[in-house]
């Protein structure tokens, strides 16, 4: 197959196979790529206007994979294509097994181990402090925030639960004042894990990234493989001592999580729209509508 919008880019000759990676609702075209000499590759490509966050993008994953020796995809190049109509990004394919399959695979105290080490994973991406100058936090989300629920807004979509998770994200926005900034993956869940040929960690797709609360970083977590992986993480991030006001923030990121989910879905299909209401309907009874601070599942 000829992918005649990736012509132009220098390398192309010396790809023998290239395979679209459907997973994931990023908003770019991702491609799984062999080179002749046997290299495997991933390709990220994305409309021209998005060339400042390929690059800043790539500059984060290598300073990541330099500062912590992270087992992660590491850019090889940045560039545009198609007649500078498509910003792309070349990565290197870490090898491995997908940690869902592994997860799943094993027995419940396994999984539950197993969801440790990934908080202890986090926990050192989040060693990494954001730059002194950046803007406060609950200024940076709560500006975020306002732009999130008007879009929500436009959409006219409702789910159970939404009128209780909206009234929660307003009534809740003082848990974001003088929160700390760190490194953040955006996406950290088993299915942006890999386990490599020594059984250890390696992690793919920071392409949310960005400086923030830490805590954000488990807005994500129950689209994990499993119940007990997803306390692990939790257990495992810290040692067995969990802060008075970590559920209530968690349960706060979550809430906007699943709000940006069908905002994001909305444009795409009806598919993709009611796969994510029904994510949201499923939160919102974890957490009671957001009434209680504890979700069920932990």
């Amino acid at each position: 197959m000829v992918f005649e919008e990736l012509c132009d880019i220098a390398d192309y000759p010396n790809w023998l196979e290239i395979t679209p990676i459907e997973t994931g609702y990023s908003g770019e075209n991702k491609y799984h790529i062999i080179r002749n000499n046997g290299i495997q590759l991933i390709l990220r490509t994305s409309d021209i206007s998005n060339y400042k966050h390929h690059r800043d993008s790539a500059i984060f994953a290598k300073y990541m994979h330099d500062v912590l020796g992270l087992n992660m995809n590491v850019p090889v190049e940045v560039a545009a294509c198609n007649e500078d109509k498509l910003a792309y990004t070349i990565y290197s394919w870490v090898e491995g097994v997908d940690a869902d399959k592994r997860i799943l695979n094993a027995h419940t105290p396994e999984q539950a181990k197993l969801g440790e080490k990934a908080g202890e994973l986090l926990k050192l991406i989040h060693s990494v402090k954001a730059p002194d100058d950046i803007m406060p936090w609950d200024e940076y989300f709560n500006d975020r925030l306002d732009k999130l629920l008007r879009r929500f807004a436009e959409t006219k979509i409702t789910f159970r639960g939404s009128d209780k998770t909206i009234e929660f994200l307003n009534s809740n926005r003082h848990l974001l004042k003088d929160r700390p900034q760190t490194a953040i993956h955006g996406d950290f869940r088993s299915g942006n894990l890999i386990f490599d040929l020594e059984g250890e960690y390696g992690v793919i797709d920071f392409d949310r990234w960005c400086w923030g609360d830490p805590y954000m970083d488990f807005q994500c977590i129950r689209r994990s493989c499993s119940v007990p992986f997803s306390r692990g993480q939790i257990n495992g991030y810290f040692g067995g001592s969990i802060p008075g006001n970590f559920f209530a923030l968690m349960g706060y990121y979550t809430a906007a999580e699943i709000i940006r989910g069908i905002c994001i879905a909305y444009p795409r299909s009806r598919r993709a729209i009611d796969e994510a209401v029904a994510y949201a309907e499923k939160t919102a009874r974890e957490y009671n509508n957001f009434e209680g601070l504890v979700p069920t599942w932990y």
